[in-house]
């Protein structure tokens, strides 16, 4: 499994840790995506994730790379999905970033909630 492949995985079962559910991944919009798509239903919110994963720290902190470009992208994704999910109308809307280090084996995951 890729590098980003594995971040995804572990980014889907920590935010379901949280109870947050799925409702969709690697959800595309014209060119435009969104790594993850959770619902917590309890709280009515519904939040699209980007997971970076890096096995080191060389190029700066994972988060770093989620650019202005990126999150311009993240919330085209958004708003298709949006479009063609009307039921989720009334949910409260985030956007959260999943930074994960793998490095010796071990995985510290940072979850940074409305990071934009």
């Amino acid at each position: 499994m890729s590098l980003g492949k594995t971040g995804e995985a572990l980014a889907k079962g920590f935010m379901e840790s949280l109870g947050y559910e799925t409702v969709a991944e690697n959800y595309r919009y014209n060119r435009a995506e969104t790594d993850i798509i959770v619902k917590h239903e309890d709280k009515k919110v519904l939040v699209f994730v980007e997971v970076k994963t890096r096995r080191s720290k060389s190029f700066g902190e994972p988060q770093e790379s989620v650019t202005p470009k990126k999150q311009e992208q993240m919330v085209r994704s958004a708003e298709g999905f949006l479009m063609t999910h009307t039921e989720y109308g009334d949910y409260e809307k985030r956007f959260d970033v999943i930074a994960i280090m793998i490095e010796n084996g071990k995985e510290k995951i940072d979850h940074i909630e409305n990071a934009f």
